[in-house]
């Protein structure tokens, strides 16, 4: 019975959701602002996407994100961090429906840091943060309003120019957006 009962309120929670209106599309002057995962990393990455629509078909806005990682060994601490802060501009193919497929390029900075702990006496510590720098990239994705301020967003984003800072040229994103 208890099964029933979540799956009925998790059923009706969904239909709530899942209810659109005119409002929910891409629109000039509009604003969202979500989490995104990058998944196609190891580690996964996450961090926050923004944009606000500057004409019925374009969108500016920027993208930060980090990863972080550790490993412990016998001999040594190692941890290792990236924030990549990005900014972006999209080009909406169907501004104003449910069903919102955009393309478009990010500019970013990746700030790499790499730290390195002895746990021997003898043993070199480091910290290392040379690996930084500029980088382009080129991105298509779709977002899909369940409601006038819920959207799904999902993206593929390939590295054009720069360093790879994403461990591959090709990363997927997914994000939900709310609008604000």
């Amino acid at each position: 019975m208890k099964v029933f009962v979540k799956v009925t309120l998790l059923t009706v929670a969904l239909s709530f959701l899942f209810t659109v209106n005119s409002d929910a599309q891409f629109r000039h002057r509009g604003n969202w602002l979500g989490p995104v995962l990058t998944l196609a990393t190891d580690p996964i990455g996450f961090g926050a996407n923004f944009e606000h629509g500057i004409s019925k078909n374009v969108g500016i806005g920027g993208i930060i994100r980090y990863w972080g990682d550790s490993e412990e060994t016998a001999f040594y601490d190692i941890s290792a961090t990236t924030i990549i802060p990005q900014a972006q501009a999209a080009y909406h193919f169907m501004p104003g429906e449910q069903l919102d497929p955009y393309a478009g390029g990010r500019l970013g900075y990746a700030i790499n840091s790499v730290s390195v702990d002895s746990k021997s006496a003898f043993g070199p510590d480091y910290d290392d943060s040379g690996t930084s720098g500029l980088f382009l990239t080129a991105y298509g994705g779709l977002r899909y309003f369940f409601s006038p301020k819920v959207a799904a967003n999902g993206s593929l984003e390939f590295r054009v120019a720069g360093e790879d800072y994403f461990d591959g040229a090709l990363q997927l994103s997914v994000g939900v957006d709310f609008t604000l």
